[in-house]
């Protein structure tokens, strides 16, 4: 009770800050959050952990419109926190609950052009996933895939090259997974979302950002 009437009392606070702009109070806040989700999901305290999720949810949503980008990150890496501990307890719900609530935020991220948020947020619903697959939480397995679909459309629309390949990484990972442990529905849904990509060029893709990447260590920047 004590837990949960506190992020009551965070709740407000946290969007006022998002809605203002106020950058290091997002990231304290949402780190906080975060922090006590995922300790709540640890002891299978599902009402804490889900409110902790859903207000993370909500400065998410505010702090990527706002282009409040760290704050954005930060509310995505507390997400990822809350939803990894309560997929290892096997808290079907609240597991749910979490994952959706990243993978919105990470579409909010992917369409705002946050490139690095958006590759936060697909490696950890990639590894929730896998997890989800490993503690055969189906319904859970299922979201990871389509929002790390989704969020490789929206990077794809907005020429995100590395958000894109990530989230094909991802998906190929959680596909095999998932036809390890006989997931049907999770390693169809990947298989479809994956079909999707085949047209953006991946391979050239792939090249293309090899060769920068050689490039860049060749010739670091200099400040």
């Amino acid at each position: 009770m004590v837990v949960t009437n506190a992020l009551l009392l965070y709740s407000p606070v946290a969007k006022e800050t998002c809605r203002q702009g106020m950058e290091n109070a997002v990231v304290n806040i949402a780190l906080a959050i975060g922090e006590i989700g995922k300790t709540a999901g640890g002891q299978k305290m599902e009402v804490p952990a889900k409110i902790a999720a859903s207000c993370l949810g909500e400065m998410g949503n505010t702090a990527a419109f706002t282009r409040t980008r760290k704050g954005t990150i930060s509310v995505i890496f507390a997400l990822g926190e809350i939803g990894k501990s309560v997929t290892n307890q096997s808290m079907g719900d609240a597991a749910n609950c979490t994952v959706t609530l990243l993978g919105e935020t990470g579409k909010v991220a992917a369409s705002q052009k946050f490139e690095d948020a958006a590759l936060n947020a697909e490696l950890l619903l990639q590894e929730i996933g896998t997890g989800a697959i490993d503690k055969n939480l189906k319904e859970t397995a299922d979201t990871s895939v389509r929002l790390l679909g989704d969020i490789g459309n929206i990077a794809n629309r907005q020429g995100l090259e590395k958000a894109l390949l990530q989230a094909t990484y991802s998906l190929e990972t959680i596909k095999f997974d998932a036809q390890d442990r006989y997931l049907v529905s999770a390693s169809i849904l990947a298989e479809v979302a994956l079909m999707r990509f085949e047209d953006s060029g991946l391979e050239k893709l792939e090249e293309k950002l090899e060769i920068n990447l050689k490039r860049k260590r060749k010739f670091p920047d200099i400040d």
